[in-house]
């Protein structure tokens, strides 16, 4: 296990000289907006939304070689979302930059110019990587962020939105909770299975030392983020998604009683926009989590009902149908990867996050009810499946999938 003392100082994370400049006044209608993240999967959306939620211009940090391919990546990513580009042109200002360098890489004159313009910054850059140690992933999730608060301070004080992740609970403070609130993080960090989850907790450690100087910091919590209400679409490499469509190809599926807080994406989305633009959710914490989740076993259920023929195997022989189908879809490859840590245990397996329900009380206060995260009804189900069975439509035949052992 990695805790956060052989890693990080868990005290004075924040540079001393980042501190805010002048009086902060909240705004419901921000001019100009600095974004990290816009080619991810949550990235588009909120991009998306801010272009259709406000008036501003958004100017979006990208990592490429010239201004041409970094609006070309951003806009690939918004046409892979079927996500609508209105306005593109007139309000989006693509950036060339590096995350993990100092300054972003931005000149001199651009890091000023940004400093003295921009009133509201929204943070979903992250390396997101299950795999990863905590120092592999520190300088773009809690390096980057250190840089972001400084630009936050430049000139006058931003307002900074900062998405986190439900994964923060995965801490040994947490191990015998049933529900988590929308209050700061408790505990020395001491637990976490992996870098990633730890890079987040040490981040918002970081967010409420930057609040108590005065910087206004919200953090959004995401659950899992799954696919569109509207269109089905996941993310390119969600492994949920990747699992859903194996099981379905080879007719094989486990026995998974950890709950799955499959998260809208489009509500994530929406839901952190509207509540940035509301002056009383300032320095809060949200939880932007499924509030009624499903565990495995009862998505297989469903599944069942509705036609689909799934066997339940130990997670071993499970295990060998992976590596089958990923031998003739090499789609599959990163799931053999993701589920190589243990030889007994499914991945994320006993992790707090599998048991935990999550509290959205100040969601709930400020957001319009029909803005609430939906639930995972049979309709929403039934267009998550139709996408993943649409995008991988083929079944393993059983000569398939034996001659695949066998090779």
């Amino acid at each position: 296990m990695i805790t956060v003392r052989e890693s990080f100082p868990p005290e004075g994370l924040l540079e001393g000289d980042i501190v805010p400049v002048g009086t902060f006044r909240p705004t419901s209608n921000p001019q100009i907006v600095f974004l990290t993240g816009a080619t991810g999967f949550l990235g588009a959306y909120v991009l998306s939304d801010l272009l259709r939620l406000t008036r501003a211009d958004i100017y979006c940090l990208v990592r490429a070689d010239t201004p041409a391919a970094a609006r070309q990546r951003v806009l690939d990513n918004l046409a892979y979302y079927g996500l609508e580009t209105k306005d593109f042109d007139s309000r989006v200002i693509c950036l060339m930059g590096d995350m993990e360098l100092p300054n972003f890489r931005l000149t001199p004159e651009i890091w000023a110019w940004l400093g003295e313009h921009v009133d509201t910054i929204y943070h979903l850059a992250a390396s997101v990587s299950f795999m990863s140690t905590y120092e592999q992933v520190m300088p773009i999730n809690v390096n980057a962020l250190q840089q972001l608060l400084r630009l936050a301070c430049v000139h006058h004080t931003k307002a900074v939105h900062y998405s986190s992740t439900y994964a923060v609970f995965n801490s040994q403070a947490y191990s015998l909770a049933r529900t988590v609130y929308e209050t700061e993080l408790t505990g020395s960090g001491a637990g976490f299975g992996r870098g990633y989850d730890l890079s987040k907790w040490v981040a918002e450690k970081m967010c409420y030392e930057a609040k108590s100087r005065g910087i206004p910091v919200t953090v959004y919590r995401t659950g899992f983020i799954s696919g569109d209400t509207r269109t089905g679409i996941h993310n390119k490499m969600d492994p949920i998604s990747l699992t859903l469509s194996m099981e379905l190809r080879t007719g094989y599926t486990l026995n998974l009683e950890n709950y799955l807080h499959l998260t809208p994406v489009d509500f994530c989305s929406q839901a952190m926009v509207r509540l940035s633009l509301n002056p009383d959710a300032t320095k809060r914490i949200f939880h932007l989590v499924q509030d009624h989740p499903l565990n495995g076993n009862q998505i297989t259920a469903w599944l069942q009902e509705e036609g689909h023929n799934l066997e339940r195997v130990s997670f071993a022989e499970w295990r060998k149908h992976l590596k089958a189908a990923s031998q003739r879809h090499p789609e599959f490859l990163p799931l053999v990867y993701l589920f190589s840590v243990s030889e007994t245990q499914v991945f994320g397996e006993g992790e707090n996050i599998a048991r935990l329900q999550f509290d959205s009380t100040n969601v709930k206060e400020l957001l319009d009810p029909i803005y609430h995260c939906p639930r995972l009804e049979r309709s929403l189900l039934t267009r998550y499946v139709d996408y993943i069975l649409n995008r991988h439509p083929k079944r393993l035949s059983v000569s398939d999938a034996s001659a695949a052992v066998l090779s």
